[in-house]
């Protein structure tokens, strides 16, 4: 049996990966030597355009036309019919015509009657394979391989220096510029940002690009704030590749707090203390509201320049029936300069102070039963505050 037109255009072209990791073949006409992205319509349709077809020497031409009866010749030089009057008819009488199922060769050996494009391909003796050139695309991109089979792949050798992970889909793609090699070509390119490399388009080989490429493993360690500190870790230490992630501060509750007139303990070795019980407060936030229970306690250290050491312990009461209770615990500092916090001290000076001119920073935590408040345990929060009079207001900031 003789091959189909399919078989006979695939005959034609030969084969090749222009990148080993491709996944697009492309194809080069043995005619006319012209590459294309690898498409048996377009192939086709190139052979019936090819000029390196028409000008080859051994491709057949059909005989001059013959009339028919009625004058008027075949559009295509050929018979109209297999054997009508203006075939050669085949047998004895014409030694030189073999006959064939579809009616009598040619005396140049092509059957009129066999499919245009097949006919040629058939009766060509094929040239010797032609190295494919290479073909025209951005800068960057590989010639194909003189070899029409792909080659082995070597194995990649992955960047040991790296720790960053795996970036994430959308980085990926932010960094790598889509094209097309050729208008043609049914499978796009990319080409990397940071070191210019082109490869065909596959995500998943384009991660492992990006971890193996050192423009991009440089931008990201310089984009990791602890690399940009006045100390930093050496060098290919793993501490220096890790993309750690910033907490966030979100405003929880205001609470206010009453006092007593602080009780002075004395001079210790830790410095001056002193001793501050509460008689109650309020508090209100995202997760509730209540009232501050009397009992709590302040056990403060006053330095010499009234910088002032803060040790909080007391209880909230929630507003729910039944109420819940939570033991809540501050530690902080008060400071600022030593006039300020000398006037901030003293309860009858205090209101008129501006809050922004020191510091009254604490850190909380917060321990329940309940089954309400649960959540509360494992929580953290930092808190900024003043003093007015024989009052204390702060913000906790819940630490995310």
């Amino acid at each position: 049996m003789g091959r189909t037109v399919d078989q006979e255009v695939h005959a034609a072209f030969v084969e090749f990966r222009a990148k080993e990791d491709d996944k697009c073949l492309s194809v080069q006409c043995i005619y006319c030597q012209q590459i294309r992205a690898k498409n048996t319509s377009r192939q086709k349709q190139h052979l019936l355009e090819c000029p390196g077809l028409r000008g080859h020497p051994n491709a057949p031409q059909p005989n001059q036309p013959s009339q028919a009866p009625n004058g008027i010749g075949p559009s295509n030089g050929y018979p109209g019919t297999p054997n009508g009057p203006t075939a050669t008819p085949g047998g004895p009488g014409n030694p030189s015509a073999m006959p064939t199922p579809n009616g009598a060769l040619m005396a140049n050996g092509v059957n009129p009657h066999a499919t245009p494009l097949q006919t040629p391909l058939q009766s060509l003796s094929r040239p010797p394979m032609a190295t494919p050139g290479p073909p025209t695309g951005p800068p960057g991109s590989a010639p194909p391989s003189a070899a029409p089979s792909r080659p082995t792949p070597k194995p990649k050798v992955k960047n040991a220096g790296s720790n960053l992970p795996a970036p994430p889909l959308d980085d990926v793609h932010a960094a790598f510029v889509e094209f097309r090699a050729k208008e043609e070509d049914k499978c796009l390119s990319v080409q990397c940002i940071y070191c210019q490399q082109v490869r065909a388009k596959n995500t998943s080989r384009q991660r492992q690009h990006l971890l193996e490429c050192p423009t991009y493993l440089s931008v990201m360690k310089d984009s990791i704030p602890a690399n940009n500190l006045l100390h930093t870790f050496p060098e290919g230490d793993v501490a220096r590749s890790l993309q750690i992630p910033a907490p966030t501060l979100e405003l929880d509750f205001r609470m206010s707090i009453k006092m007593n007139p602080k009780v002075t303990v004395g001079q210790s070795i830790w410095g001056g203390r002193e001793w501050v019980s509460f008689l109650g407060g309020q508090w209100a936030g995202r997760w509730g509201k209540g009232i501050v229970l009397p009992g709590g306690q302040d056990t403060q250290i006053v330095t010499k320049d009234f910088t002032t050491n803060l040790r909080a312990s007391y209880m909230l009461q929630t507003a729910d029936e039944p109420p819940a209770y939570v033991i809540v615990r501050a530690e902080g500092w008060l400071t600022g300069a030593k006039d300020v916090l000398e006037k901030v001290n003293d309860p009858a000076m205090a209101d008129g102070i501006n809050p922004s001119s020191y510091k009254y920073r604490i850190n909380l935590s917060m321990e329940t039963g309940d089954e309400r408040y649960t959540f509360l345990n494992t929580l953290m929060w930092v808190g900024s505050g003043c003093r007015r009079g024989q009052e204390v207001i702060f913000d906790a900031f819940r630490v995310n």
